[in-house]
């Protein structure tokens, strides 16, 4: 079966990337574009020897849609471009869920459910990683206090709007069309969830400002360093040798190691299936 193949291109290459990304902060370009060359070959020799034609179609299709929104990403400067190619990688590798039957069907296209099961995972990850980066540091939690304090009355205005809104909807939808209050669990926990993402995202921004941005002499610039004012690319052998003969301070940024989530989303995806449903069961 070829989907063992692309199966084990895909956690032997996400699990590099995850390694190197976690050890040394970055990975070789080569990864992302071996992976996706890898998928094209397997899947061309199968479109082939099956006549299938929309083995090699799909992952072309799915492929650069995600590479698409994946560059969009770092040309915005949220993320660097070996994240992007890794996104893109995704997709040519498993634009359908073809040969794993233990994914939970639905009403969501394959493509869809391994999108969004990657943006559920990535939140879940970044909060690990930013609390476990605030634990090493504590004078993070003094300016997320802060951040907090002088933001309760909007939080307590999202919240309760929130409350009245899910409320509303749901006994609407239980006395105009009968349907059992049981039903709406996941969106009447919509208020909780978002409450503790909009609280996170003060926590991330204390992150961000007290960890992932510095200003170092430029002498001690290093390969894979990224300044503010660039986009997500690390700095070149010969960048940082000029830099270093300029002289005086530069402003670098350092982000949050990603590429572990791809591995993680790829196997939640293909042996579980769309996250969505623990909330929402037709997705």
């Amino acid at each position: 079966m070829f989907e063992l193949l692309l199966l084990a291109v895909g956690i032997a290459g996400f699990g590099l990337g995850g390694y190197w990304d976690l050890r040394y902060t970055e990975f070789n370009d080569w990864l992302p574009y071996s992976m996706i060359i890898a998928a094209l070959a397997i899947r061309g020799a199968f479109a082939f020897f099956l006549g299938d034609i929309s083995i090699i179609v799909n992952s072309l299709l799915v492929g650069l849609a995600f590479l698409g929104f994946g560059l969009l990403l770092y040309y915005l400067r949220q993320w660097g471009d070996g994240d992007a190619w890794l996104l893109g990688a995704l997709g040519f590798l498993f634009p359908t869920a073809s040969g794993f039957t233990q994914v939970v069907e639905g009403i969501m296209p394959f493509p869809m459910t391994m999108f969004f099961n990657f943006f559920i995972v990535s939140l879940f990850y970044l909060v690990i990683y930013a609390l476990a980066l605030g634990l090493r540091t504590p004078r993070v939690y003094g300016t997320f206090i802060r951040n907090l304090k002088g933001n309760m009355k909007l939080l307590a205005a999202v919240f309760f709007g929130l409350v009245a809104f899910t409320t509303s909807i749901s006994v609407y939808f239980w006395q105009a069309f009968d349907v059992p209050l049981s039903s709406f669990y996941g969106i009447l926990l919509m208020p909780v969830l978002s409450l503790v993402i909009l609280t996170f995202l003060y926590y991330a921004r204390a992150v961000e400002g007290d960890l992932f941005k510095k200003k170092i002499p430029s002498s001690k610039l290093r390969v894979g360093d990224v300044l503010i004012s660039d986009k997500w690319r690390g700095l070149t052998e010969k960048e940082v040798a000029q830099l270093k003969k300029k002289g005086g301070e530069v402003w670098i940024k350092e982000g949050v190691r990603f590429a572990p989530v791809f591995l993680i989303n790829l196997i939640i995806t293909l042996f579980y299936g769309s996250l969505f449903a623990a909330f929402f069961p037709a997705l």
